[in-house]
């Protein structure tokens, strides 16, 4: 149409070469029409509406010779890519309770032949279809027959990865959008502050109208908290969650390697509570790796969750899935040996209670160098035949003779040691020896024992290899001006007494500070009230030393009260370095094992014992080993485990050239050995990525070697896979997820139900490859309609009141 010309972008006229003429004899029309109406002698406003009728019939039989016609803009046929994505994952399988069919059915339903959306959009888009679960595939959406998604047996919704696969599959070619036919729960969920406009293209996410309402019982969340509690070390917390009917619940939790451990709780929630949570404490009866698992039911679908282990076969008549009802957790009791040096400056009661604790603990040894004589002056200038030996080893076994100590030597004692070798010299002096213990404890000692190369080794073994140092009171203890400028006066939580100070005795009550008593290693009862009843029946302690102030950034953990209600430290503890310490400036501890509280019958328990045990396993607790092993998250996947281990040499400096079999094997499956390179970012550690592709439980097991092939130790570790958790964490439909990815991409959420006006109104929208149009308006029904009704409506009117 080289002669239209373009009115308002959306009205053109045909003939514009018309429009003089037309408008001519529209006018003389028009002015007799007006001057016929004007003679008749009828009412006023009878005649002017039968004028007006005339008049509206001419101007559009006037408009019909300028031939408009109205123009726009609509999406070119076949030019846009409409790429169409459905989740086929396990969670469509689900059914709402006021749904008879699942949502994989109901997506089904909308593919199928009999719905026009489908063939209308592919008469204007390139349709592609695709599914997606862990990975996308492409699909058919044949209009002419029935889709069926494939068995959804996947539990991974990896929908933000199948939207960036489409995005980049199709980057730089003209796409109007994209239909998304999913639930909203995907596993592969970005941080809150993802900005899904990134992915370049309209999003339109097509939900059902109506909510859906899904009854079901799942856990939403499963901890593990290790502590030093002896009687619960390991603490296993369960959060669960009804969104039904029921308020009746069981959760169990049984180690999977020993079926006769089993504990079970039943819980009742209250009117209007949705979640709970339930704690189990329990001791595993041997240290390594664990597997724990937790399942919640209701109770009268008691039988069928006879079987815990087993819920692939569970149908539950009260909830939608059983998938959820279960969790597995992986509890890593570290195994000892554990080695602890007690130094004690003269024979006492303390070290005999605490060999004799620790004796019934199979993870610690504790090593005892203990002296019985100071170091005398040695004269022997005139006797020639005076010995050199110190006179309390006199008349033993010569083959002994050269282990004796000297006159000018203190006279020590070695108690629990591996090797005649061992502690030969005393204090060991090389870090080899000193490091291969994990825990120092000192007993009345003073700092002039060591030497200062010893004194620095001791501090390098807190500092720099991490161990824990425990330092007891007594005689020699925490006194004078050398134990404040010495080692041990730093590597101390408290500092040393001032010069005013002086000892006192006195009776003492033992009392735990708020802070000791969120410590579990302090407590001997699982309860607050119950742990105070014990304090108040210990014996009181006369031997206290006097201390200066707290350090800064330590912690008070125990007092020890006075009558007059003055209170002293008891137990100070603070970090240092890689390692930490603890100052306990009581000499007289062993009066709680002599003299103990009256018993309820059938109370077995050995409270000094347990408490001995407990601060032994405190301080060698965190204390790092030449080999460990430990599994962290991949950055970039969930499907995928990053295994770490860390070689340090005998000095605890990391090792860069060790040679490491690392072997993971999947419970009830083949193991597999894994190549491990070192980190680029730190010294001493190795990576590998571990591909978990089935769900359940992996042990993965170290072992290590120098660059000699000597060996340097092993370390074990393992967790758990289970994607369909991530997969059933919500059942809802996430709408408000939806709703955000609409929004951010310039989509918009659409009704199920409106696909067919759907379908009608996308090639209008703006889209990337578009093409004009044109619709004769004067070739309309309307318009006839009109003109006819206006000359038919006038001429009535005046047959009506009989015009002329």
């Amino acid at each position: 149409m080289g002669n239209s010309i373009l009115i308002g972008m959306n009205v053109i006229w045909g003939a514009p070469e018309w429009l003089i003429p037309a408008a001519i004899v529209a006018s003389l029309l028009i002015g007799l029409t007006l001057w016929n109406y004007a003679r008749s002698p009828s009412a006023g406003w009878v005649r002017w509406l039968a004028a007006g009728l005339k008049i509206t019939a001419i101007v559009l039989a006037t408009v019909c010779l300028l031939q408009p016609m109205q123009s726009s803009e609509r999406a070119r046929p076949k030019a846009n890519l409409l790429p169409i994505l459905v989740d086929r994952s396990q969670s469509m399988n689900l059914k709402a309770s006021s749904m008879s069919e699942s949502r994989r059915d109901r997506v089904e339903d909308l593919f199928s032949n009999q719905n026009a959306w489908l063939r209308r959009m592919e008469q204007d888009f390139d349709v592609r279809g695709y599914t997606f679960a862990d990975r996308t595939e492409k699909t058919s959406f044949a209009a002419t027959s029935n889709f069926q998604l494939d068995p959804a047996n996947e539990n991974v919704s990896n929908l933000k990865s199948s939207l960036n696969s489409i995005s980049e599959r199709f980057s730089g070619r003209p796409i109007a959008g994209l239909m998304l036919f999913t639930d909203g729960n995907p596993t592969d969920l970005p941080s809150a502050d993802f900005d899904w406009k990134s992915m370049g293209i309209p999003i339109y996410p097509v939900l059902p109208g109506e909510s859906d309402v899904i009854a079901d019982i799942g856990i939403r969340d499963i901890s593990v908290r290790q502590t030093d509690f002896e009687s619960a070390p390991v603490s296993v917390r369960v959060q669960f969650e009804s969104t039904g009917d029921e308020r009746d619940l069981v959760v169990v939790l049984q180690d999977q390697e020993e079926p006769d451990f089993k504990q079970e709780r039943k819980v009742t929630l209250k009117s209007g509570e949705s979640s709970g949570e339930v704690t189990f404490q329990c001791r595993p009866t041997k240290p390594g790796l664990r597997l724990f698992t937790a399942t919640v039911f209701a109770a009268r679908d008691r039988e069928a969750f006879s079987d815990v282990t087993n819920l692939s076969a569970v149908e539950s008549r009260f909830e939608a899935t059983a998938v959820n009802n279960q969790r597995v957790v992986a509890v890593d009791r570290a195994a000892g040996p554990y080695r602890i040096l007690y130094v004690a400056g003269r024979p006492n009661w303390e070290f005999k209670f605490l060999r004799r604790a620790l004796s019934a603990d199979a993870e610690i040894q504790l090593v005892g160098l203990m002296r019985i004589a100071n170091k005398e002056p040695k004269f022997s200038f005139r006797d020639q035949g005076v010995s050199e030996t110190n006179s309390l080893f006199r008349g033993v076994d010569d083959r002994e003779a050269e282990l004796a100590q000297q006159y000018d030597e203190p006279v020590m004692i070695r108690m629990g040691v591996k090797e005649s070798e061992e502690l030969s010299d005393g204090f060991p002096e090389s870090d080899e020896e000193l490091f291969a213990y994990h825990a120092i404890i000192l007993d009345d000692i003073e700092p002039e024992f060591f030497s200062e190369d010893q004194l620095l080794l001791l501090r390098q073994f807190v500092s720099v290899r991490g161990g824990g140092l425990l330092m007891l009171g007594g005689q020699e203890s925490f006194s004078g001006k050398s134990f404040s400028e010495s080692t041990l006066g730093e590597l101390s939580a408290v500092y040393g007494p001032r010069s005013s100070q002086e000892s006192l005795t006195d009776e003492y009550q033992f009392s735990m500070t708020r802070e000791g008593m969120l410590e579990p290693w302090l407590r001997l009862r699982d309860n607050e009230a119950d742990e105070n009843t014990r304090l108040n029946e210990l014996p009181h302690l006369t031997t206290v030393n006097s201390v200066g102030d707290v350090k800064p950034g330590a912690f008070v953990l125990a007092e020890m009260v006075r009558g007059d209600g003055k209170t002293l430290p008891a137990i100070v503890a603070h970090r240092f370095g890689k390692g930490r310490t603890a100052a306990m400036p009581l000499g007289d501890l062993w009066r709680w094992s002599m003299h103990r509280p009256a018993k309820a019958e059938g109370d077995a328990r050995d409270d000094p014992a347990q408490m001995w045990r407990q601060i032994a396993h405190w301080l060698v607790g965190e204390v790092p080993r030449r080999v460990e092993a430990r599994v962290e998250k991949n950055a970039e996947t969930d499907a995928a485990i990053d295994l770490v281990i860390t070689v340090r040499d005998e000095a605890f400096l990391p090792l860069d050239n060790a040679n490491i079999e690392l072997t993971v094997t999947p419970i009830g499956g083949e193991p597999l050995v894994l190549q491990v390179t070192p980190d680029d970012q730190s010294a001493g550690v190795y990576r590998t990525t571990y591909w978990a592709d089935q769900p359940g439980a992996y042990r993965v097991s170290a072992s290590v070697a120098g660059p000699d092939d000597a060996p340097i130790g092993n370390a074990e570790t393992g967790w758990t896979s289970e994607p369909e958790v991530r997969e059933f964490q919500n059942l809802a439909l996430n709408r408000d997820l939806l709703q955000s990815i609409a929004d951010q991409t310039g989509g918009k959420v659409i009704d199920d139900d409106e696909l067919d006006s759907f379908a009608t109104e996308l090639p209008t929208q703006k889209v990337p490859v578009t093409e004009m149009w044109t619709h004769p308006l004067w070739h309309s029904a309307w318009w006839m309609t009109a003109m006819i009704a206006c000359l038919c409506s006038e001429w009535g009117i005046r047959r009506w009141k009989g015009l002329a």
